[in-house]
């Protein structure tokens, strides 16, 4: 139930849920959370990331943001008693104390719709950065991964697809676009550009998926099936590509004052 990107560690006989572990436990030490008393998950999904962190990483208290009730009761059923998922928007989000850590895997491609202006975008993205400057002590750093475009325009046929029949309210991010939003609150410790990670996991995807093409059908009908294979060739190509890219970026937060960016 982990849906983004894996990270591949070159490992013999490695399979998709080794890489999958591994991305968690690189987010996990980028943030420093291991030992910690708070940590924050920004988009759970289905609560890999706080499971890990509560579980292998030995963080006293977790919390998972989301705003998928179904997701929600996946990601809290039988989870440990030291988690808390929260069915809300990281903007009204408001801690009764800050956090040690924080982490965000792929969810900041669903913070800004693609439509609005570069301007409008940078104001959203801004305000999630201000937002975890006040969640962590100076020196707490935040773990970061998304999606980005590099030649690719949101605005082509292809975005089309994206946007409008796959992931509606969403839009992805350039990397000037993530490090000038950041930097008056956040250093930029460690950086990792895997489009070829991305890439392998959509073609492992794509495998399971046409595998399982009967009970697919059976689930969601002929025509559901066809677009999302459609949709994993073509950000497979994408990828490959490098019409876009995939990010993981580690944040330390500066000292009170930052640092002026004007």
């Amino acid at each position: 139930m982990v849906y983004s990107c894996a990270l591949w560690t070159g490992e013999p006989d490695e399979d998709l849920e080794d890489a999958q572990i591994a991305k968690l436990a690189w987010h996990a030490r980028s943030a420093q959370a291991h030992g910690a008393s708070r940590a924050l998950d920004v988009g759970c999904g289905w609560g890999a990331m706080v499971r890990y962190l509560a579980t292998e990483s030995g963080v006293g208290e977790v919390t998972g943001l989301t705003l998928s009730s179904d997701q929600a009761a996946v990601a809290a059923e039988g989870a440990p008693a030291n988690v808390e998922i929260c069915l809300q928007d990281w903007r009204d989000h408001q801690p009764k104390e800050p956090y040690d850590a924080i982490i965000s895997i792929g969810a900041f491609e669903h913070f800004a719709r693609h439509e609005l202006s570069q301007a409008e975008r940078r104001a959203v993205y801004k305000s999630f950065f201000d937002k975890c400057r006040q969640w962590l002590p100076p020196g707490g750093r935040l773990s970061l991964q998304t999606i980005g475009h590099e030649d690719f325009d949101p605005a082509s046929g292809t975005g089309a697809l994206f946007f409008a029949d796959i992931f509606p309210e969403s839009g992805l991010p350039q990397l000037s676009d993530i490090v000038q939003t950041a930097e008056q609150h956040f250093r930029l410790v460690g950086f990792r550009n895997d489009s070829d990670h991305y890439e392998r996991t959509l073609t492992v995807w794509q495998q399971r998926l046409e595998a399982h093409k009967d009970e697919a059908y059976e689930m969601v009908g002929r025509e559901t099936y066809r677009r999302y294979v459609r949709y994993l060739r073509l950000s497979r190509a994408m990828f490959g590509r490098r019409l876009s890219t995939l990010y993981r970026m580690v944040y330390e937060r500066r000292p009170d004052g930052g640092t002026d960016v004007s």
